[in-house]
């Protein structure tokens, strides 16, 4: 990951980016703009929500069996398969430190594109996927009061007109 943030390189295929970058995400990271991973080319990007079997189905589980703590994702992960992926091309993005490692604020999007099973995703698709992943970040925010709940229904909004109609 260093490598890849350090030299501006793809995080599937290790090569330069160039003036657009893709980051692989799920909607949650659409509502709150964060990832866990660098971003890469939109081919390696399209290859990945087309080929990876986590990303191509929906009931397919994370495989952590004896995953080594020093690797578990920074931040806190919403431990699902949201059944939908986006592809969410940009020109920037920052980081930032957290708890044991760092995360990527994705920058304004310039263009996103949904998926599903290795296609482009469906409306039902996509709003079935907001709305089972919704319940885990309005807990997260009622944790740390009304403010925070405020805030996730402005970004809940800002992501929702992302998606197609």
């Amino acid at each position: 990951m260093v490598i890849c943030v350090r030299h501006k390189r793809c995080w599937l295929c290790g090569q330069p980016l160039g003036k657009f970058m893709v980051f692989v995400i799920g909607p949650m990271c659409a509502v709150n703009r964060v990832s866990a991973e660098p971003p890469s080319h939109r081919k390696c990007a399209l290859y990945a929500v087309q080929s990876c079997p986590f990303l191509t189905q929906p009931k397919m589980r994370r495989n952590e069996k004896d995953m080594p703590e020093h690797l578990a994702p920074a931040g806190i992960m919403l431990r699902r398969n949201p059944g939908v992926t986006m592809l969410w091309t940009t020109q920037s993005y920052t980081i930032f430190k957290a708890g044991n490692g760092a995360l990527f604020n994705v920058g304004e999007p310039v263009q996103v594109e949904f998926f599903a099973e290795g296609r482009t995703a469906t409306r039902d698709e996509i709003m079935a996927s907001i709305s089972t992943g919704m319940p885990s970040l309005r807990q997260m925010a009622e944790r740390d009061g009304a403010e925070a709940v405020a805030e996730l229904q402005v970004q809940y909004d800002r992501a929702m007109g992302l998606v197609p109609a």
